[in-house]
């Protein structure tokens, strides 16, 4: 009898590491997603093209700008290389910008969804972040939002 519970509770020990080893993982990687949301954001504030580069895949990723078409007046969607988009950030903006996440899901710590919420002063910005690992790093891949004056 006594042999059973030593094996019972050996056997709880160590399903309680394995889930804490689990948790510390995701844990991390939950962090480095939300540190590269972070870098994007603070690195178009900023005008940091080395912060942008941290957090966009330069050599893959692409945004997506929801727009309006000047000839037929239908709603298009165009899409940038993100090494372009972020040259648009060229200085400190003079304005208080805010962001906070709203949301991230990730999946086989290989890929992520960060939902961003932020405002300027001009506009709100709801920005959904694709996020790919690779080469041992979270990088954005997809940047698609919606803007609202």
């Amino acid at each position: 009898m006594f042999k059973n519970l030593v094996i019972g509770l050996s056997f709880i020990i160590g399903s309680i590491a394995v889930d804490v080893q689990a948790a510390s993982k995701t844990s991390d990687e939950y962090k480095a997603v939300v540190d590269t949301a972070y870098k994007y954001f603070n690195g178009a504030a900023n005008g940091d093209q080395a912060m942008l580069r941290a957090a966009f895949d330069v050599d893959y990723g692409d945004i997506k700008i929801p727009a309006t078409d000047k000839e037929t007046g239908k709603d298009i969607i165009r899409t940038i290389p993100l090494g372009k988009f972020a040259k648009v950030f060229k200085k400190a903006t003079a304005d208080l910008w805010q962001a906070k996440i709203l949301s991230v899901d990730i999946v086989d710590d290989k890929m992520a969804m960060v939902k961003l919420d932020f405002d300027t002063p001009k506009t709100h910005y709801v920005d959904y972040l694709v996020m790919y690992k690779r080469d041992g790093q979270w990088r954005i891949v997809n940047k698609t939002f919606v803007a609202t004056a």
